[in-house]
């Protein structure tokens, strides 16, 4: 069976959208935070209170059995930032760190960072032999906080920012690192999140790729990752973004945890609802005014915006005042067809094919 790996998601899978599907849904393995980046040449401040939105040491934390690790992600376009973003993450006591080569936004990318960095093989190469320096340090160097515990580092990359070319230039560099894993999104940075997936690139990557590959980019259904453990036998995990934000139950459901059509199993709308308010009572907590409060769980709705009426999805994005949104939300439960739309939009057969 595979490793079933939650994506980061900037603005959507905040910590206590990562705690509340864990605790309602579960069948993840891995929970990775949206990256931490550098901001006027520290650590940006809203990125970690992201990281300290759950309780508790994060060693401690990662390591409580039959418990979901999360794993924090760093973004950087140098060895210089690297080495900062890492340092800190160590500090807290993070001992898994995923270096995110991937991120195909305009922002990230002219700042040589994400996917924007795949295209310069010597500042790879020099990130790459700080992870080979921390990690062979085992927590005496004195670039890491000494008496830490061993740090594992792993990569998600795309193909390349313009071709596919850069990922395959870059792959004898990353085979020599040690790395836990490689994921990959088979797109280019450039094509962000449309076009076709490049399944042939994938495969000549798969087979050459010396470390633990996971699959990512547009999985949506038990039947794709059933698929993907088929065809490619070494593959090690999938990682799901979109597709778990459009049904939080998918991870369960391929795990055996979960059958929604089973009327046995606590209803998919049900769960649902448990976990937006969890997150709803956290952000009413946490915030200040309606408006604020607004803007951190009106996305908890987007990606199941094709399994909501159209006038229902228009209030909950036009609300303007907790009332209207609350009102939107309650006019949701009378829409009995919701699950069943969600399973027929979201259990279509993927066609793997190279064309």
């Amino acid at each position: 069976m595979l490793k079933i790996l939650f994506a980061p998601l900037q603005g959507y899978t905040t910590g206590i959208y990562r705690k509340a599907h864990a605790e309602i849904f579960g069948g993840v393995d891995a929970y990775y935070a949206p990256f931490l980046r550098i901001e006027n040449g520290k650590p940006r401040e809203k990125d970690l209170r992201d990281l300290n939105a759950l309780e508790g040491d994060a060693r401690e934390r990662n390591a409580r059995k039959g418990k979901a690790r999360e794993i924090p992600q760093i973004i950087a376009n140098s060895v210089e930032e690297f080495k900062i973003l890492a340092n800190t993450l160590i500090t807290k006591g993070y001992t898994e760190i995923d270096f995110n080569m991937g991120c195909p936004f305009p922002m990230q990318v002219n700042r040589h960072r994400g996917a924007g960095l795949l295209s310069d093989a010597q500042a790879v190469q020099k990130i790459m032999d700080e992870i080979r320096k921390i990690s062979n340090a085992n927590g005496t160097a004195p670039t890491i906080v000494k008496g830490t515990a061993p740090v594992k580092f792993s990569v998600k990359m795309r193909l390349g920012q313009d071709t596919p070319d850069e990922a395959f230039a870059l792959l004898p560099i990353l085979n020599e690192t040690p790395l836990t894993q490689i994921t990959l999104h088979p797109r280019l940075g450039k094509q962000q999140y449309k076009g076709a997936i490049d399944f042939k690139s994938f495969e000549k990557f798969y087979e050459e790729c010396h470390h633990p590959l996971v699959y990512n980019g547009d999985i949506t259904s038990v039947s794709q990752i059933c698929e993907m453990e088929h065809k490619y036998s070494k593959l090690t995990g999938v990682m799901i973004g979109r597709g778990m934000l459009a049904k939080p139950s998918l991870a369960a459901e391929y795990k055996g945890l979960s059958d929604i059509n089973s009327a046995a199993s606590q209803d998919f709308l049900g769960k649902l609802f448990q976990m937006h308010q969890v997150i709803f009572d956290h952000a009413c907590k946490t915030y200040q005014g309606d408006s604020q409060i607004l803007s951190h769980v009106q996305s908890f709705w987007e990606y199941l915006e094709p399994s909501i009426h159209k006038k229902i999805f228009k209030k909950i994005k036009k609300a303007g005042k907790l009332n209207e949104y609350q009102a939107a939300i309650i006019e949701i439960t009378s829409q009995s067809s919701l699950k069943t739309v969600i399973l027929e939009h979201s259990d279509r057969i993927h066609n793997f094919s190279n064309d």
